[in-house]
């Protein structure tokens, strides 16, 4: 099978190779080793992006552009993801890296943006109705750069902004969130939400 099956495979059946590790004696570090939320999570995003007042669905940081295709299909809304394409946990290139999540979500409605965090979000206007979005943070989890995420959304008055990895310890989104947000409205599994954050 050639690299790119094989990558297909993976990142389309991630609970697979997580067993098969498994067997080998090679253990994760949990969902977010490959980038990936569990059902209960994806569940409760796509019941978020379905709220009446959500337009469009933004993730920031979509890696190989599962969720957003989730999204994108179950919701028949707007979707668009974001990422700079400089991280992914199989060792591709960047060039590699956007091009296995172009072909992902080919045909998926799902509008693909290379870029990174700040700069998109603070353009956020520009490209649609802010307090129509449902903004998805799950790029850097680190401390400074959610927290700044998060008040970048605010600037932009975001109608909902969401993520990832809350209650993980090894990551600053706990603190970030608290310091702008104090508690989220909703917390399923790792997901966070908070409406209405202007």
């Amino acid at each position: 099978m050639n690299k790119v099956l094989q990558l297909w495979r993976i990142a389309t059946h991630p609970r697979e190779l997580r067993m098969a590790l498994s067997g080998l004696g090679v253990r994760l570090a949990g969902d977010d080793a490959l980038g990936g939320l569990t059902d209960a999570e994806t569940a409760a995003l796509v019941r978020w992006a379905k709220e009446p007042v959500v337009d469009a669905f933004v993730e920031i940081g979509t890696l190989f552009g599962l969720t957003a295709r989730t999204v994108a299909q179950l919701t028949g809304k707007r979707v668009v993801a974001v990422d700079n394409f400089c991280w992914n946990p199989f060792g591709l290139t960047s060039a590699q890296h956007e091009a296995f999540t172009r072909k992902i979500l080919s045909g998926g409605g799902v509008e693909l943006v290379r870029g990174d965090a700040e700069p998109f979000l603070a353009s956020l206007s520009g490209r649609m109705d802010p307090s129509r979005a449902l903004v998805f943070l799950d790029g850097s989890h680190a401390y400074a750069d959610v927290k700044r995420e998060i008040e970048l959304c605010k600037a932009q008055c975001v109608g909902i902004v969401a993520g990832h990895d809350f209650g993980n310890p090894r990551f600053g989104v706990t603190r970030a969130v608290r310091e702008v947000f104090g508690e989220p409205d909703e917390v399923v599994g790792m997901c966070w939400i908070k409406r209405a954050v202007r």
